[in-house]
């Protein structure tokens, strides 16, 4: 099955030298394509980079097999893996991947019917050249590209004994950008027998958290969200969103409202939660939309406000400080009006 994993374009350069090494947390697979360039956007966003999004296919069951008990938690349409996963490259013909030494090497191999024990070393002298000047060519100006015949031009000054065999010229090299940001890869599952040469030293109560969110007790699963909140764990929106598809609606609405605490969030993984029939959950859902939605935000705000339930124009009033009094007058109108004194004091508040 076809999942996705949002990063960006440095990150997917480490990820084809390195594979997937979760730091602090887990790799985090999703079959929503959108859920998935939220992702990236957003790291993009702190990270000052350009979001991509890396396709692949995994197997939930054989994940589970090789990565061994409690390394792999599914959920519903996201996968979270805390184990090394190399990754082979697919669609090495992209120029954005080819500006490191190691996916250069696989793209000039291939070119030439080689393999990695007799062909090109990503340690050559002019792969490394090359590969530092695409890289230093791309960041020489916003959405710079390379034009291929400028490419064929260095390969051949720095590696003439490859480029010289290519049987195709500049016009017809099959080196594309990368389209629609997203590039494809195939994980190469861990041998279970080899033991890692740098093992991660693990936090005790992250330990703790992750085992609890795993338990078949919905309590023990609240709680261990709330553990992962406290310790502050970076990727704790991701956590939410894997028990959003939760048989426990207590579960669900706890996600949720975690999901409205978070710093940074994306809206995918929310949406369809706005037009659940379960009042709880629509409340925690429209709330959470509210916060992280910037574009839509008076939207969401609005639809909470003039629910049919109580409960449901509460959990998205208690927003309401957070927003300009004078820019969004409207929606403090609709509370102030609003039958339920809590909605109406939420109003009031300041911020």
């Amino acid at each position: 099955m076809e999942f996705y994993h949002g990063t960006t374009l440095n990150s997917a350069r480490g990820i084809i030298e390195n594979g997937f090494r979760p730091r602090g947390g887990a790799v985090w697979f999703t079959n929503n394509w959108d859920y998935a360039k939220n992702r990236a956007e957003q790291k993009a966003r702190r990270k000052n980079g350009r979001p991509i999004v890396i396709k692949t296919e995994l197997d939930g069951k054989k994940l589970r097999t090789h990565c061994g008990p409690g390394k792999v938690q599914i959920r519903g349409s996201i996968i979270a893996v805390n184990e090394h996963l190399p990754v082979q490259l697919l669609q090495s013909n992209l120029f954005e991947l080819l500006a490191c030494p190691i996916a250069l090497a696989q793209w000039i191999n291939r070119q030439l019917g080689l393999y990695s024990h007799n062909g090109m070393s990503q340690n050559h002298w002019g792969i490394v050249r090359l590969a530092h000047w695409m890289n230093n060519r791309m960041q020489s100006g916003t959405g710079n590209r390379i034009d291929r015949q400028e490419f064929f031009t260095k390969g051949k000054q720095w590696l003439p004994t490859c480029f010289n065999k290519m049987p195709f010229s500049p016009e017809v090299l099959p080196i594309q950008h990368v389209q629609n940001d997203t590039i494809e890869v195939n994980v190469l599952y861990p041998d279970t027998q080899e033991k890692p040469i740098q093992p991660v030293e693990v936090d005790v109560h992250y330990t703790k958290a992750i085992a609890d969110i795993s338990d078949q007790n919905p309590k023990r699963r609240v709680r261990g969200l709330q553990s992962l909140e406290k310790i502050g764990t970076e990727d704790l929106f991701d956590w939410c969103a894997l028990h959003l598809e939760d048989e426990s609606v207590d579960v669900i609405c706890n996600a949720l409202r975690t999901m409205q605490r978070c710093d940074d969030g994306y809206t995918a993984p929310i949406l369809g939660y706005a037009e659940s029939k379960n009042k709880r959950i629509r409340a925690s859902a429209l709330a959470a939309l509210a916060k992280h939605d910037a574009d839509e935000a008076e939207r969401w705000f609005e639809r909470g406000l003039k629910d049919s339930e109580a409960c449901v124009r509460m959990e998205v009033a208690r927003l309401l400080p957070m927003l300009d009094r004078l820019k969004y007058r409207t929606l403090f109108d609709i509370a102030r009006h609003d039958p339920n004194p809590a909605v109406k004091r939420s109003a009031k508040k300041q911020p």
